[in-house]
């Protein structure tokens, strides 16, 4: 049985079939709901996550090793001294080495500890010396001591550090008893608490004092005191006029500058 197929030119094309479902979009109305978003771009797309930085570190590592083979010289000789030792080389030289081991030791785990978390404070530092002084209990007196190592020279890293951080002053200050007071100028003063064993003076008190010392000094131009109050008195009023002195002095030199 024999079947025609359709004649096609020699330039002709087959029609392509189309789809209605375009048409069919097209021609909807938009919808009220929200579209559908992909999963993780409802609050948006994360920023990519910078790499991590830690400039600086090589400086300070060779700072802590530096001072810890300076304190490990100083605790090696007062050892060998200590010790009545004639052979002070090798004494300092164990010494030393140890205590340059646990410092460098030390400045690596903290900086490790600065380039993971991006911060610096005082956990870094009890993280470094966590993980040295686990390392040294264990070599010195055994795997049980592991924790208490850790746990000591962790905090007396952590806690020098929380110490001497410029950003913990006021808040130690405050914890202390100290109370800050705002000049007129905007510079902030402390004032020291009760159980201080200095305690500031103040403006009232001050004046007091000077009113009861020219008082003193009329009572020895009067000769109502006797020879030894009265060097006493000319004693003070001479160290007062240094004290003026020298701060009209310091007060030139500061305006000069």
């Amino acid at each position: 049985r024999r079947f025609s197929r359709p004649s096609m030119g020699v330039f002709s094309r087959a029609k392509a079939a189309t789809s209605t479902t375009s048409t069919t979009e097209e021609s909807a109305p938009p919808s009220s709901s929200p579209p559908v978003l992909p999963p993780g771009s409802l609050f948006g797309r994360p920023p990519p996550r910078p790499p991590l930085r830690n400039p600086g570190w090589r400086e300070r590592v060779a700072e802590h090793t530096g001072m810890s083979f300076a304190a490990g010289l100083a605790s090696g000789a007062g050892y060998a001294l200590y010790t009545e030792r004639l052979d002070f080389a090798p004494a300092i030289a164990a010494v030393a080495g140890n205590v340059t081991l646990v410092g460098c030791s030390f400045a690596c785990a903290k900086e490790a500890t600065r380039l993971v978390r991006q911060k610096d404070d005082w956990v870094n530092s009890f993280t470094g010396g966590g993980i040295v002084g686990s390392a040294c209990a264990t070599a010195w007196r055994g795997r049980p001591y592991s924790p208490a190592g850790a746990l000591a020279f962790g905090a007396v890293a952590g806690g020098t550090h929380f110490l001497f951080d410029p950003s913990n002053t006021e808040w130690l200050c405050k914890a202390a008893g100290f109370r800050s007071i705002t000049k007129p100028d905007g510079e902030v003063d402390w004032v020291t608490p009760q159980w201080f064993p200095i305690r500031r003076v103040s403006d009232d008190e001050l004046e007091v004092n000077e009113i009861e010392f020219q008082m003193r000094v009329a009572a020895v131009l009067d000769g109502r005191v006797d020879a030894t109050e009265a060097e006493r008195v000319r004693a003070e009023y001479r160290a007062r006029r240094e004290r003026e002195k020298a701060r009209r002095a310091g007060k030139a030199r500061g305006e000069e500058k």
